[in-house]
């Protein structure tokens, strides 16, 4: 503690030292040692009156009563220094104390102006000063403006130790969530160093676990003081610290194992508790740690207490880990509206037996559940399974409508590839051209199906072989079983025009077509696809441009090259353009220098932005910025 004797002038000093000795003890004893611990300031004006007086009797009198009724108070450090305050103060001082902000300011600039060259006394003018900055700063964190908080706190320094600890835990807050973990865990610390108030070390450490990392938490629960028998003061909050323990865990934010003894202690609080997160995290603990068998048992559990759709979302990823699919797909498609991961899950589950090249008789029920699913979603995924598994099944018709679905939502290679394959059976010649030249310089393997290189296809499973072995004339579709009429598959829409078959010629690759999928622009396909433009067809330079990270096209053995992207590539590249760099002077390579400044974890977030931007835009337009021709 700093002695009372402290800035007191000689004369004083030597008057009364041998009082402030035989006090010093008591004062120590009484916890004037740190940071208060009261939520509110304590008032000063006595102990500093006496102070301005030098009557170190009552100021010592003081400083007992005020440490009786504030534990923790400290002795402040400016106490025989600060500029007194007069008698006239004490109007200002009583509307300090109303918490009438506005009028005292307006009282002091009236005594500034009738009295020239007055000032509040530094105790007053300082306590106005923490007063605002604390307003400012409680203000800033009620709205959520956590960087304001971390950035106002500076101010505070200023001001000198507070005794306020609901406002530290505000700046510690501001700190942790602007992503200053150091600086908030130091405020942490010095608190649990110096404060002795139970009921607000624990606080503390509620806190603190609330935003800090795990490991950042272990380091303030080692200051944790022990009674005589060991037992540690943060044993109350033991299942607290047990919970984000777990959460560390399923973060991959901490590797060491919990203990049995601490993992039993949790499970049982789990199953007695109404709330069935707690019972879920066991569970997703179990499913990380692949004890698939614990797991299901626990996140059945969380469901028979209430659990919500990411605790059935567990449960369908269970039953996939135990081959159950049929089963993980029913929870699925049941949570499929209280959370879009399920729709996802429910489209994935299916989408692997659906574009088996051998097509597995799957119930109409089914495909009439999942195809409407598809289409309430436009699931790109969803409906590039059907078109597969009608293709595979030589339902040519249906297959085509659910690529056009499938090429709108989620134009990507295997899609279009589909898309112009089932053209192609249907013999609708010059849609399949228009498909081809479309996606010219993006899609190579679509692309291959009007340039082949000479080697011989295998045969798909609509395939018939081109002669018998006993050289008997080629078997009809029935014969082969090609067409598989005992799969009931859905159609997208319905309504599907036949065309007439024609020969590839030479004029018919490259053709200027229009680049957007007209599918893209609503949700049912109309009897023609001209319907759904909005505008007159703009004329289009007859060109194509090679779009970054897309392999060669496979003309350019022949011979032709493309022109140069939008960027100036003029080679291909195996390397995807969301792999690559980010341009400089670009959005994303600002969010990746700025992610890249604040660590590891934001540069992953920051790539996995940009990334998704790219296949945004792709997925938006790619097409529309494609050109169609190539030249030599």
């Amino acid at each position: 503690m700093p002695s009372v004797l402290t800035g007191l002038p000689k004369a004083g000093r030597n008057r009364a030292w041998l009082r402030a000795a035989l006090l010093a003890l008591p004062l120590c004893c009484l916890g004037l040692t740190g940071a208060g611990a009261s939520s509110q300031p304590v008032d000063e004006t006595a102990l500093r009156h006496y102070a301005a007086q030098r009557q170190v009797a009552r100021v010592e009198a003081e400083a007992r009563r005020l440490a009786a009724l504030n534990p923790g108070w400290t002795m402040p450090a400016d106490l025989w220094t600060a500029r007194p305050s007069g008698a006239d103060e004490r109007p200002l001082w009583a509307l300090f104390a109303a918490d009438d902000m506005a009028r005292l300011k307006l009282a002091i600039a009236a005594r500034q102006k009738a009295e020239p060259g007055w000032k509040p006394s530094d105790d007053l003018a300082g306590k106005i000063r923490h007063k605002e900055a604390r307003a400012a700063i409680l203000k800033r964190a009620a709205s959520g403006h956590w960087s304001d908080v971390a950035e106002l706190a500076a101010d505070l320094d200023q001001l000198g130790r507070s005794n306020d600890v609901e406002l530290i835990w505000t700046v510690a807050e501001g700190l942790a969530r602007s992503d200053r973990m150091a600086e908030a865990v130091a405020l942490y610390k010095d608190i649990l160093a110096q404060r002795n108030d139970p009921k607000e070390r624990i606080a503390t450490m509620h806190k603190a676990i609330a935003l800090l990392p795990m490991a950042e938490v272990e380091t303030l629960l080692a200051l944790g003081r022990s009674n005589e028998t060991g037992v540690s003061e943060f044993a109350s909050i033991a299942i607290a610290v047990t919970r984000a323990r777990i959460s560390a865990i399923l973060h991959d934010q901490r590797k060491e194992p919990i203990g049995p003894a601490e993992m039993a202690l949790f499970e049982a609080y789990a199953k007695g508790s109404t709330d069935a997160g707690q019972s879920g995290l066991v569970a997703w603990l179990a499913l990380k740690q692949e004890r698939h068998a614990d797991a299901l048992a626990w996140f059945r559990h969380a469901i028979a207490q209430g659990g919500d759709a990411m605790i059935a979302h567990g449960l369908a990823h269970t039953l996939l880990r135990l081959g159950q699919r049929r089963e993980a797909e029913d929870v699925a498609f049941a949570a499929r509206d209280a959370l879009i991961n399920n729709a996802i899950l429910f489209i994935d589950i299916l989408e692997e037996d659906l574009t088996r090249p051998q097509p597995a008789t799957i119930e109409p029920e089914r495909l009439a559940r999942y195809a409407r699913v598809t289409l309430d979603t436009r699931s790109g995924e969803g409906a590039q399974a059907l078109g597969w598994y009608a293709y595979n099944a030589c339902q040519f018709e249906t297959a085509l409508g659910w690529f056009q679905r499938a090429s709108a939502w989620l134009p990507k290679e295997a899609t279009i590839f589909g898309q112009a394959l089932s053209l192609q059976r249907l013999k609708r010649q010059r849609e399949f051209l228009d498909l081809v030249n479309r996606y010219d310089g993006l899609f190579p393997k679509v692309v291959a199906l009007v340039v082949p290189d000479g080697s011989e296809a295998m045969p798909g499973p609509c395939d018939a072989p081109a002669r018998r072995h006993d050289g008997a004339a080629r078997p009809s579709r029935a014969e082969t079983g090609m067409v598989r009429a005992d799969l009931r598959i859905p159609s997208a829409d319905g309504r599907m025009a036949q065309g007439a078959a024609q020969a590839i010629r030479r004029s018919d690759f490259p053709l200027a077509v229009a680049p957007e999928n007209p599918l893209r622009f609503g949700p049912v396909l109309p009897a023609s696809g001209d319907a759904w433009r909005t505008e007159a067809a703009e004329a289009r330079p007859l060109a194509a441009r090679r779009v970054p990270g897309v392999m060669a096209m496979p003309y350019e053995r022949l011979g032709f090259t493309l022109l140069a992207g939008w960027n100036g590539v003029q080679t291909a590249s195996d390397v995807r353009a969301a792999d690559k760099p980010p341009a400089s002077g670009t959005l994303w390579a600002r969010n990746a220098a700025r992610a890249q400044a604040a660590g590891h974890r934001a540069g992953h977030d920051a790539a996995r932005t940009g990334h998704n931007v790219m296949s945004g835009l792709i997925d938006r337009g790619g097409p529309a910025l494609i050109s169609q021709r190539f030249r030599r």
